[in-house]
């Protein structure tokens, strides 16, 4: 097949795919991190398959072309969003289509169920949209204009869809009670690429070492739906029990000098805090493998969060929310995690503190975890289920005319 896909894109991943001219080009693309959807594509080029990506990215002032053999990458620039949201992303669409136009793709996968679904369903090409969030409860909860603005091309592009994928149950559930589709839903949960699950098998084969400390860490941002401020006000609970424990934080706006530092020093919240802030993916799983002791996912919504699956890879035990749309089932409904009330800082704190202290039950479930995200969260699963529905969108169904002639 020749497969368009149109979703953030990071085009480093694919860099020794391309030739010498675009490899030029690299240096002033950044490109935004989709981990589920890089997965899909490296499956879908071992298979066989002719990929065109079509990206979104600020980075850029005019549409940039990677190639290389079997794929091309087309970089399209992105205005702000108070720009991009007055007109419902008009420039972007257009950009998009006529990049999709030049490059024929049979069918397109559009990832997430806003600008690059939105786009790709205006291109008059068979398009699959898989729906990694809950859109109406991510509205709900942040309360700004930009997930209300997000809301209403989420409504657009579910409502129009003729073929959706929902990565978890929850997402299937919330996207068929509150947008009622049209088209035919199937749920794929996400995958990890097997490079993740050998980490997780060098750090089972070294457990039982000795730590001078505690490492406790989370990857997210700072804002209400990721819920940070909860986890630094339960882990200063943690450490008056554990003095030496230490919370490492990944993610945006969590940097040495950022709003969740300076959130944290003017509440004396930051002792044993290190902000790292936004950090290459690769090297947050080096600190998963080697030294992470304890994820903590405080997040008030997720469909089928990828940091908890790579934490459960890495053999790194996990806290996260019993009510945080997908992420139980995500952990097995607790078999596989430490589920809380992630709202609460005192029951944060309580679970915590319970998954430090109980080492043999700690190290029982994350061997629990591990086989169970090998097993549900399988790369080539992934990759073969989308590569099938993908298939049916170019399959004519016959109409009823020719069914009764049959």
């Amino acid at each position: 097949m020749k497969i368009g896909i149109v979703s953030p894109f990071m085009p480093h991943e694919f860099a020794g795919l391309f030739d010498e001219a675009s490899k030029k080009l690299l240096p002033g693309i950044r490109g935004v991190l989709a981990t589920p959807v890089t997965g899909l594509a490296r499956g879908w080029l071992e298979r066989g398959h002719t990929l065109s990506v079509f990206c979104l990215d600020q980075s850029v002032s005019s549409v940039q072309v990677l190639r290389g053999e079997d794929i091309s990458i087309h970089v399209i620039p992105k205005r702000r969003a108070r720009y991009c949201l007055q007109d419902f992303y008009r420039t972007e669409c257009r950009l998009i289509r006529e990049s999709v136009h030049g490059e024929a793709p049979e069918v397109l996968s559009a990832q997430w169920s806003y600008e690059h679904a939105f786009a790709a369903l205006q291109c008059e090409v068979p398009t699959v949209v898989t729906c990694h969030d809950a859109p109406l409860r991510c509205a709900w909860i942040a309360k700004n204009w930009f997930t209300t603005c997000h809301l209403a091309v989420a409504w657009r592009v579910i409502r129009k869809a003729k073929r959706l994928v929902c990565v978890s149950p929850y997402t299937a559930a919330h996207i068929q009670k509150y947008f009622r589709p049209q088209g035919a839903m199937d749920v794929v949960p996400n995958g990890l690429m097997p490079e993740v699950f050998q980490r997780g098998e060098r750090r089972l084969q070294k457990a039982g070492s000795v730590r001078n400390s505690f490492v406790l860490c989370s990857v997210g941002g700072w804002g209400v739906l990721k819920n940070i401020a909860t986890l630094l006000i339960a882990f200063a609970s943690v450490r008056e029990r554990h003095p030496f424990a230490r919370l490492v934080l990944f993610g945006r706006n969590l940097g040495t000098g950022q709003a969740a530092e300076e959130w944290a020093r003017h509440r004396q919240l930051h002792q044993g805090v290190v902000f790292n802030g936004s950090t290459a993916y690769e090297k947050i799983l080096d600190f998963l493998e080697s030294d992470a002791d304890l994820m903590v996912h405080p997040s008030l919504i997720e469909a089928n969060p990828m940091v908890l699956m790579e934490a459960m890879a890495c053999g790194v035990p996990v806290v996260a929310g019993r009510h945080s749309g997908g992420v139980p089932w995500t952990l097995d409904d607790g078999r596989c995690g430490y589920l809380c009330d992630i709202r609460d800082e005192g029951a944060l704190a309580e679970t915590i503190l319970n998954a430090m202290n109980q080492p043999d039950q700690r190290r029982a479930l994350v061997s629990r975890a591990f086989n169970f995200a090998r097993d549900r969260f399988n790369q080539e699963r992934a990759v073969s289920a989308n590569e099938k529905i993908l298939r049916e969108m170019l399959t004519p169904v016959p109409s009823r005319e020719n069914q009764n002639a049959q």
